[in-house]
């Protein structure tokens, strides 16, 4: 059952779901594709030879079922929390928002178009360079071999 639940400022989404999360996209929440005001070109499902040039110049990045994400390991639980707050402002001038996870001070980053069907945009990829550009000379490493 998914039931979207509206407060003034605040919408709850309540869900049981047989399946993963991920399987949740913008027309499941009710939400209008944003996209679609947009230039096209930038949700462009990307070719399988651009993402593995991609992935040359995004290192750490890996892709995994549509996919694009990185797992950051930071010092300390702050220093996870300074991350996330730094990569949300350089991708609010993007317009994209990845899904964020921060476990331990392992801080997951992922790049998805729902309304591409869950694949791997250039607008993704972007956005990826964005956050490498954010965290130039930050306190963080990848993690090693990290599954999705």
């Amino acid at each position: 059952m998914r039931k979207l639940q509206h407060l003034p400022g605040l919408t709850l989404l309540t869900l049981a779901l047989a399946g993963p999360l991920a399987a949740l996209d913008s027309r499941e929440l009710g939400l209008e594709p944003v996209y679609a005001k947009l230039d096209p070109t930038r949700t462009r499902v990307i070719s399988q030879d651009e993402l593995a040039d991609a992935l040359t110049r995004l290192p750490g990045w890996r892709h995994h079922e549509g996919v694009l994400y990185k797992v950051f390991v930071c010092p300390t639980f702050m220093d996870a929390i300074a991350l996330l707050t730094r990569i949300a402002f350089h991708l609010q001038e993007l317009d994209h928002h990845p899904e964020l996870r921060n476990i331990y001070g392992k801080v997951y980053v992922g790049f998805t178009t729902y309304d591409q069907g869950k694949k791997i945009t250039a607008h993704d990829v972007k956005a990826a360079l964005a956050v490498e550009a954010a965290l130039a000379g930050y306190p963080v490493k990848p993690l090693a071999g990290a599954a999705p």
